[in-house]
């Protein structure tokens, strides 16, 4: 028989249409839906089931987040990054994740799984990637990592078919062959990527938390036949995709060799850009290409933390809100930022008040919190499913604790959350109705277990990928003196700050 729970007491933060909060509330749950969300003694149980209570007078109830773009392989990364363009990241990523096995796959999703449950997020989209080449063992691995630590993930495995040096616009600052030979020269087998797609696809088809998508690297580093070959691969299989999108200066250059129109409506004649569609970053994109994605119906992903970490700019979010695109927000791989998405959530919040001087055009603190739960959901094909506290959505819910310094004395709760909330007084998670996190901690794995495994794969990582990073390292200065040579060219919108 299943356990029916009734959280008495918390003031909960519906993150509804109206902006409800509800000061002294009660939140029932049965399987995996949310019964009743309220007042106190308004409702009333009248079934036979075993009630487990929760004492939720000194909690906060949130939905829970959603991070719309997340790398699953860089949670074995952290600390792997500092003062790099995005290029320049882009080499150290090939270089040092390294030939894994299925098994370094599951470890490093399971152990950004427990970040995010530890700070609220309850569902994710993983952009994930696998070194040299996705197989249906490691795809199988990050979704079992998944499914086993009871967290609701999406995934879009990367791919793309273009030599990396084709990707960007070295031009004079081509590096030698000398430099280069390190890099990957095997074209990948892209049929045997759909093969692998699809047969992972139909195993997880039909799993209540882990779903299937197709994850395109970038545009610029696919052929034109690779993106159309995707494009029919979506609508046959009636699934959505995701990428990255004019995420730095030099993928805005890329895009107008490809396509003078732009890539939006460019994936669009692939079939790559509708209401299934998710783009992450877009920070260098134009008025004609926000309008485009506003055409389309496609959802834009912010990931303010990792676009100040990589200097890739800011993404123009006020434009995006009022043209009526869908934004939601995501962390970027763990070898890029950390995985709390109240701070994703805080720093969208701050960036787009120094972009814009009027403040009656500022978001406010509920519409926010509503990209990171209404949003998400939607871009994950759950709209008006999950995201909101309320009966008959599914109960994917965060308990903060409100006796914390974060808390205390308590003001306005959803200004409180958004300006200064971490991740560290989630206390208890739920999805889907089963409570996963308990006082703080994932109850659903031996997370000690899986700390120590993750210890031992990243120092065999690091030690096998040191030659190639040590090579990575000396095209850096070819891709910096291209980055400084397209951000002075005087073309585009800007999206770097000026003091």
């Amino acid at each position: 028989m299943s356990c029916l729970y009734s959280i008495d007491g918390p003031t909960i933060i519906t993150l509804d249409e109206k902006q409800s909060v509800i000061s002294d509330g009660e939140i029932w749950i049965e399987n995996e839906k949310i019964l009743f969300c309220g007042p106190k003694k308004v409702f009333e149980y009248k079934g036979s089931k075993p009630v487990k209570r929760i004492d939720g007078r000194d909690r906060i109830a949130i939905p829970g987040l959603v991070n719309g773009h997340v790398h699953s392989y860089g949670a074995l990364l952290k600390g792997s990054v500092d003062a790099l363009p995005l290029d320049a990241f882009m080499i150290n990523a090939i270089a040092s994740a390294g030939k894994r096995s299925p098994r370094d796959a599951y470890i490093s999703a399971i152990l950004g799984a427990i970040e995010m449950l530890s700070t609220g997020t309850t569902a994710c989209l993983d952009h994930c990637s696998h070194r040299p080449y996705h197989t249906s063992e490691a795809l199988e691995a990050i979704a079992q990592a998944y499914a086993d630590v009871g967290m609701r993930a999406s995934l879009a495995p990367m791919f793309s078919d273009l030599p990396f040096v084709e990707t960007v616009p070295f031009e004079q600052d081509m590096p030698s062959d000398e430099l280069t030979a390190w890099l990957p020269k095997t074209k990948p087998n892209t049929d045997a990527y759909f093969e692998t797609v699809e047969e992972v696809l139909e195993k997880w088809a039909a799993h209540p938390l882990v779903n299937i998508m197709l994850g395109v690297d970038s545009p610029q580093r696919c052929s034109d036949k690779l993106l159309k070959k995707a494009g029919l691969f979506c609508n046959s299989h009636g699934i959505g995709n995701h990428t990255h999108l004019l995420e730095a200066k030099t993928q805005l250059i890329m895009s107008k060799i490809r396509d003078q129109r732009g890539f939006v409506k460019y994936l669009q004649d692939c079939g790559l850009a509708g209401p299934l569609s998710s783009f992450a970053h877009f920070v260098w994109c134009s008025r004609e290409e926000i309008e485009a994605v506003a055409e389309a119906g496609a959802t834009i992903v912010h990931n303010p933390s990792s676009n100040l970490i990589l200097g890739s700019g800011i993404q123009p979010l006020l434009s995006l809100v009022d043209t009526g695109v869908p934004v939601a927000l995501g962390t970027d791989g763990f070898n890029a930022a950390n995985g709390s998405m109240f701070e994703k959530i805080r720093l969208a919040t701050l960036l787009h008040r120094v972009t814009e001087s009027d403040s009656d055009f500022w978001i406010e603190a509920g519409p926010m919190l509503r990209l990171a739960t209404v949003n998400g959901a939607r871009m994950l094909g759950a709209e008006n499913e999950r995201g909101v506290l309320k009966a008959g959505q599914h109960a994917d819910i965060v308990l903060l604790d409100s006796r914390s310094i974060t808390y205390t004395p308590l003001g306005d709760p959803e200004t409180q959350v958004l300006h200064y909330e971490s991740g560290n007084s989630v206390r208890e998670v739920f999805v889907s109705g089963k409570q996963i996190v308990e006082n703080g901690e994932v109850s659903s794995i031996n997370k000690q277990s899986i700390f120590d495994e993750a210890i031992e794969i990243s120092k065999r990582l690091e030690r096998d990928a040191k030659t190639a990073t040590d090579e990575a390292k000396k095209m850096h200065p070819n891709i910096k003196n291209m980055v400084k040579r397209v951000h002075a060219a005087e073309c585009g919108p800007c999206r770097l700050a000026a003091i």
